[in-house]
């Protein structure tokens, strides 16, 4: 699987030694979880349709069990048909201590190389954007397959390598915070990593998206408590998402920001 993250210098590196570029994904959002959980708290609807894509792409029905992995603060939650079992697994402790518990949702605090989950225990799986901070993405494959039950589906979405939202995280994002933004972005090869880890029917395509906001001030805001941007004006990451990404105006008055992910899913059929 071909992935490449930024150098310090603004250039590329190939996959040959992620392990030591990427931080850890528990690590990574021990440090941002609460601001990034304000963000998503404050607009629960910005990210709508970035949470509902693979919801719509798996078609969870009452009754069935999804694994949400990793589950942030337990958002998709809601976007979920009634009926739904909803199990969380989370890395980050102020992420977990978020994800809802009781009635038919439950929360697991593991790793995704290592979930603490019983073999075939889901009908579906969900991965939202939360491959790119993992070195050993063969390995979380293959755990995410494990829990699955035979005839269920996997779902994966997450930045195309070489997309506008790769350089505004590598290249922006990463310029402008205390932590960087060091993501390892995801090519066609996506869908061969499902099939070696045990998928068929696998689909790949890529998904056009929007993240919607009342205001500029509002998308400015989210941007930054999400990604963490502590070291840019609010002139300045306005200016960054235009460039980068770019802006629409909404007839409602509000405005979106352009967004984008490869989705990819597939079926367990052993």
């Amino acid at each position: 699987m071909r992935r490449r993250i930024a150098a310090p210098h603004g250039g590329r590196l190939a996959e040959k030694g992620l392990q030591e570029m990427l931080d850890s994904y528990e690590d990574i959002f021990t440090v941002r979880g609460d601001a990034y959980h304000e963000a998503m708290t404050r607009w629960p609807d910005a990210r709508a349709q970035e949470l509902c894509l693979l919801v719509d792409a798996l078609r969870p029905r009452a009754g069935e069990t999804l694994v949400d992995a990793p589950a942030g603060g337990g958002y998709l939650a809601s976007w979920l048909p009634a009926g739904v079992r909803y199990v969380a697994v989370e890395a980050a402790r102020p992420f977990f201590d978020r994800c809802p518990e009781g009635g038919l949702h439950s929360r697991v605090l593991s790793p995704l190389a290592k979930i603490d989950l019983p073999d075939r225990s889901a009908d579906l799986v969900n991965c939202l954007t939360g491959l790119h901070h993992e070195p050993d993405v063969g390995g979380v494959l293959a755990e995410l397959v494990r829990v699955l039950r035979p005839g269920g589906r996997l779902g994966v979405a997450d930045v195309q390598l070489g997309s506008p939202p790769d350089r505004f995280l590598n290249g922006f994002v990463h310029a402008h915070s205390s932590c960087g933004h060091r993501g390892a972005f995801f090519d066609e090869t996506l869908g061969d990593a499902l099939r070696e880890a045990g998928l068929r029917e696998v689909t790949l395509a890529m998904a056009p998206l929007r993240w919607r906001f009342p205001d500029a001030s509002a998308m400015v805001a989210f941007v930054r408590l999400l990604f963490g941007v502590d070291r840019a004006s609010d002139a300045e990451i306005q200016a960054g998402i235009a460039e980068g990404l770019g802006i629409d105006p909404l007839r409602d008055g509000g405005v979106a920001l352009r967004w984008g992910l490869l989705v990819a899913t597939g079926c367990k059929t052993g």
